[in-house]
């Protein structure tokens, strides 16, 4: 399966190929991935909602059932490995995770944003990666990207006043406070149109992504820190 087949196979299923990176042998076995030479990982995950109308009528979205993006991700990325004779790796696997962010800047032109996420000079903070295929074979790596952040150069960074309880700081993403305002008030608006840090970005507002969309995430993660299970891996933050 080239990558113009798999990219459209993608596309069935609302996903994009983001990216491809030759692995070196030394990089697998520090990640304990078992192999006797380099692979080439193909990075597939969803620019804005593209995946959402697919996904949420998926059996996995509709049996009520935990992770449903998770097993989603993960029955999709198993049939296209086995059809195109690769092997799927996953940002959600973990203790310890895949550095999925890191593989993702050497790929795409992308920067840490002031809260945190990557942004992504076309699609703003409104991208994710879902799974990543490896190739024994080596394919020909995306081109290098030097790019400067659009975060430089925006006005007063919003995102960054946009939190009703500045759970973004100097010291970072202030999670617990975060989740402890999601809980004691169900009816903020974060809850209706997802994080308003996110939504303040200026870049990428056509893929943003539906309220529908908003709403699963937001639910998922104040789920996931309400179980104290962990609520985002090196690569994936919806």
């Amino acid at each position: 399966m080239n990558s113009n087949h798999l990219a459209a196979k993608l596309k069935t299923f609302g996903l994009h190929l983001r990216g491809v990176l030759t692995l070196p042998t030394e990089e697998l076995k520090s990640l304990q991935i078992d192999t006797d030479s380099d692979v080439s990982i193909v990075l597939v995950g969803n620019i804005g909602s593209s995946y959402w109308p697919v996904f949420s009528q998926s059996p996995e979205y509709l049996d009520g059932q935990p992770d449903p993006l998770d097993r989603w991700s993960r029955r999709i990325a198993e049939q296209l490995a086995k059809a195109a004779g690769a092997s799927a790796i996953y940002p959600f696997e973990g203790p310890p995770y895949y550095p999925f962010l890191q593989w993702a800047s050497r790929a795409e032109a992308l920067c840490q944003s002031p809260i945190e996420l990557m942004i992504h000079p076309n699609y703003g903070l409104w991208h994710s990666y879902r799974f990543g295929l490896l190739f024994p074979s080596q394919l020909p790596d995306a081109p290098e990207y030097s790019v400067a952040s659009p975060c430089l150069t925006c006005e007063g960074q919003p995102c960054l006043h946009g939190c009703p309880v500045d759970a973004f700081g100097a010291e970072g993403y202030n999670v617990d406070a975060c989740a402890a305002y999601l809980k004691e008030a169900p009816d903020a608006l974060c809850h209706q149109q997802g994080c308003l840090a996110r939504i303040a970005c200026p870049v990428g507002e056509a893929y943003r992504y539906e309220s529908a969309q908003h709403t699963f995430h937001l639910r998922a993660f104040l789920g996931a820190r309400l179980s104290l299970t962990p609520t985002l891996s090196q690569g994936e933050r919806g």
